[in-house]
């Protein structure tokens, strides 16, 4: 169950660490991104084992884990920035000292491959589902995100009312009515992986996102079977979609079904509240999502509405 914790809000000066719990950042990247985050006023301090690599990891699975352990005990760090995802934090749940992170709540922001990390730390404390410094803060003009993810983590304020950005025009809706529910989810190949764990969240009630990457309709299609026979999902209470970048038919498996045909056999009857084609996950904008913070939708009005503050002064 996720925690209603709720890390402090982050402050001028304040000192933001980035480790790399899944693959190894591009430095140029890295250090694009961290230039920015230093233009709103934060120290930022990159642990080391950032540059490490050990093929599509950023390191051992004990040395990314440590990373992690060390600056959630650090007194300094204010908030821990993931630089990117890829692949390897389910394999460092075994190595955290989850004890030291869940009693040290912290400001944790990452998305794709860290939702296995948003989800194990949601137990104790309010994560976010947001950009990083090495995929999307180093991009130029990604202003849309960056500021909302500031917003977010520096006011105690209830967070308010999402929109796109305009060219991602408006939400798509469907099912009908409203919704209120705590927000969950992340990526869906991820949240299919934590079945069996301790990690995975309730979503009977919950408002539940989802978007993936990369992914063939067919192995979107199996996630989604798993879930439904393994998990509470289909007692949400509404869901919210971002993109499914890339997600596309290739000749090693035509005849498909398409993305689209995917999720609405799975959705499309559900009489719960639905927007899609909403600005979070991978895409050329991530809005900031708190996992655990209560949240409003309606499927008639287009309207998706964070009620709670996610930070606490």
């Amino acid at each position: 169950m996720v925690g209603k914790i709720k890390p402090k809000a982050l402050k001028p000066g304040d000192r933001i660490a980035i480790v790399a719990p899944s693959g190894t950042p591009s430095k140029r990247n890295l250090d694009l991104g961290v230039r920015r985050i230093q233009s709103y006023g934060y120290k930022v301090w990159i642990h080391p084992q950032c540059y490490m690599k050990l093929g599509y990891l950023a390191g051992d699975d004990r040395t990314r884990a440590d990373a992690l352990n060390e600056v959630f005990a650090d007194k300094k760090v204010k908030a821990v920035f993931c630089a990117r995802g890829g692949f390897g934090c389910q394999r460092l749940l075994n190595y955290l000292d989850l004890k030291t992170i869940w009693n040290n709540p912290k400001i944790f922001v990452g998305y794709s491959d860290i939702t296995v990390l948003l989800q194990t730390f949601g137990r104790s404390f309010i994560t976010f589902h947001g950009p990083m410094p090495a995929i999307d803060i180093c991009r130029k003009n990604y202003i849309y995100s960056t500021e909302r993810l500031f917003r977010i983590i520096t006011s105690s304020s209830p967070v308010g009312a999402q929109t796109n950005p305009k060219r991602m025009g408006d939400f798509v809706r469907r099912g009908k009515g409203r919704a209120t529910g705590n927000l969950t989810g992340g990526n869906l190949s991820l949240l299919q992986k934590l079945i069996g764990t301790p990690y995975l969240p309730r979503l009977a009630g919950k408002i539940v996102f989802l978007e993936d990457v990369d992914e063939e309709p067919y192995r979107l299609d199996g996630y989604l079977s798993h879930l439904f026979a393994a998990s509470d999902i289909a007692q949400a209470s509404g869901f919210i979609f971002g993109p499914f970048l890339n997600c596309k038919i290739t000749r090693r498996t035509y005849p498909s079904l398409t993305v689209e045909r995917v999720l609405d056999d799975y959705f499309g009857e559900m009489d719960v509240p639905q927007l899609w084609n909403v600005a979070c996950g991978h895409g050329k904008e991530n809005m900031t999502i708190p996992i655990g913070v209560m949240a409003t939708i309606d499927a008639d009005e287009g309207i998706f509405e964070i009620t709670e503050n996610a930070v606490v002064l």
